[in-house]
């Protein structure tokens, strides 16, 4: 596997850099339409920002919607901090408030979903990977569910060889 956290950074930096100078500071462009154009933009950077320089492909349409098997989150400690997504009955998202408060770097394997932000209309900074376990040592039913690690706790990493069919 490489590291290629530096190159998500980048990404993350121009991304956050023009919804907190173009779109945020506009106070009539804060609504759904707006965050689904910026949205689009997003989808345009991070394939040519993040997708291009590591010579892999995906279909810009599933993009912050499917988990990329091909970029592992990793936490870079035995104790990081995760808020796993806990499931409501009647409720499709759950919260973020799984027992499970801290996960190392041999635990689970994540596969990265999109960069997360509390609230889609503030300023943003992109602090959280959004990521789905798509396993987890010792808990089995944890696997399928989301996971926010904070970017400092954790590196993003390619896996060479699998790439998602188109």
């Amino acid at each position: 596997m490489k590291d290629v956290s530096n190159i998500f950074d980048h990404y993350r930096i121009s991304a956050r850099s023009i919804w907190n100078t173009s779109f945020w500071p506009i106070k009539e462009l804060r609504d759904w339409d707006c965050v689904d154009e910026f949205d689009e933009i997003q989808r345009i950077l991070f394939d040519q920002l993040v997708l291009s320089r590591v010579g892999r492909e995906f279909p810009r349409t599933n993009l912050f919607r499917a988990p990329i098997s091909f970029f592992r989150v990793i936490p870079t400690s035995k104790s990081s901090p995760v808020m796993i997504q806990n499931p409501r009955p009647g409720q499709p998202r759950g919260y973020w408030d799984h027992p499970m408060k801290c996960i190392g770097p041999e635990e689970a394997e994540m596969h990265f979903v999109d960069y997360f932000d509390w609230n889609r209309f503030d300023f943003v900074d992109f602090q959280y990977y959004r990521a789905i376990i798509a396993k987890f040592d010792g808990h089995p039913e944890l696997a399928g569910r989301e996971a926010l690690v904070e970017r400092m706790n954790a590196r993003v990493y390619l896996t060479e060889g699998d790439n998602e069919p188109l």
